[in-house]
């Protein structure tokens, strides 16, 4: 019969580098990583749709005014936060990738090179979708500070 200090030992004998020698990767950084960047442009369009809309209908054809004094700086804000959120996705996405042709560069058989390469293969997607999004967000931000919103004058 083995003492609790005995046992404690064995446990951590298990838990040493060598039986562990691949670098340990948390599945959320690939989820936050691929879509991120994604759901940050999606919530620019929404909430610049819903935004625009909503100040524009305070106008009429017969009677067109610009937007309300705080309209642009709001719009400005919220770009500015999804784009805080997309660098944010672009950063971690990167980092996957980085992390991932370090894993892929250990010699693993079975499971583990399966998964291994199955994280890789996120990985890059996750990368060139947040390039593609990243993109859109440039787009839509220089659309938000060249035009007006309701088409009018500033």
């Amino acid at each position: 019969m083995s003492s609790p200090p005995a046992r404690t030992q064995e446990r951590a004998q298990q838990r040493s580098p060598q039986r562990n020698a691949t670098p340990r990767f948390h599945p959320w950084r690939l989820l936050f990583g691929m879509s991120a960047t994604a759901f940050a442009w999606f919530a620019l369009m929404a909430a610049g749709e819903v935004l625009t809309a909503n100040v524009c209908a305070l106008s009429d054809a017969a009677h067109p005014q610009g937007p309300p004094s705080w309209a642009m700086p709001l719009l400005g804000a919220i770009t500015v936060a999804c784009f805080v959120l997309a660098v944010a996705g672009g950063f971690v996405s990167w980092r996957n990738l980085a992390f991932m042709r370090k894993k892929r560069r250990q010699p693993l058989q079975g499971r583990a090179r399966r998964v291994a390469e199955l994280e890789w293969f996120v990985a890059k997607i996750g990368a060139l979708s947040n390039a593609i999004f990243m993109f859109g967000m440039i787009a839509t931000g220089l659309a938000v500070a060249m035009l007006s919103p309701c088409g009018g004058a500033w």
